[in-house]
């Protein structure tokens, strides 16, 4: 019999991602600017609505697939049968593409919503960084070869400026 072989590293993972959240969680929530707190705040709500609008369109075209079957399952039911069997798989099919509408704009506000407090956060990090680079010792820079570590920084900077759509 043949033994399944155990991924450890999801659990490693798990941990590395949440220390990284832990470090990360005084740029996202910083605790001088109620206005990003606000907009972490509505991405968050944003990104509620979205999902919710995500799980609603399989159902809006379970029902839109159903009501061309004949089968009122839809949520909401017409007293003349005649008007329901033509209207419902138009209104469905509507329904399902205005869901998929409404979802892709949720997401695109929550990415504007959220976008200064990114732009933040990287700002702070970048600073911290740069802070940190020039209190360390000419020796250090000497001897680490930390121009290196400024390419991989300034190319960092310039993936950071392309928009996450590309990716």
């Amino acid at each position: 019999m043949r033994q399944r072989k155990r991924d450890h590293a999801y659990p490693r993972d798990r941990g590395a991602l949440l220390t990284t959240l832990v470090h990360l969680w005084p740029y996202i929530w910083p605790s001088d600017r109620r206005d990003l707190k606000r907009r972490v705040i509505g991405s968050l709500a944003l990104l509620l609505a979205a999902k919710l609008a995500t799980i609603a369109v399989p159902f809006t075209f379970k029902w839109a697939t159903d009501a061309l079957a004949g089968q009122g399952t839809a949520p909401i039911a017409a007293a003349d049968w005649l008007l329901w069997a033509i209207a419902a798989p138009v209104a469905m099919t509507v329904a399902y593409g205005g869901m998929q509408i409404l979802m892709a704009a949720l997401t695109q506000l929550r990415d504007g919503l959220f976008a200064k407090v990114a732009m933040h956060a990287v700002r702070r990090i970048a600073y911290r960084t740069f802070v940190h680079m020039h209190e360390l010792s000419l020796r250090f820079h000497l001897e680490r070869k930390t121009g290196g570590l400024t390419r991989v920084l300034e190319h960092a900077a310039a993936m950071e400026s392309k928009p996450s759509s590309a990716w």
